[in-house]
């Protein structure tokens, strides 16, 4: 299973909304989303890439949430 399937449906859809305005990022970011299969796996610039595309609700507000990616991941699948 890759990461993209273990979002929160509305992390899906607020990177989908940054579309039109930033093609080549909304690529890039749904490239590495389809690449990896843990929230470990990704690096820190491509966790920022990812982050800067997402209302202040869903971001990371906590060292916790940025080491375990509660805030993106769907309760099924955080730790």
């Amino acid at each position: 299973m890759k990461l993209i399937d273990k979002l929160k449906p509305e992390v899906i859809e607020a990177l989908h909304e940054a579309k039109i305005q930033y093609s080549a990022s909304h690529r890039s970011i749904f490239a590495t989303l389809n690449s990896v299969s843990e929230y470990r796996d990704l690096t820190v610039d491509q966790l920022n890439l990812i982050t800067a595309y997402l209302p202040q609700d869903l971001k990371p507000h906590s060292p916790i949430g940025w080491m375990y990616g509660d805030n993106i991941l769907d309760k099924k699948h955080r730790l």
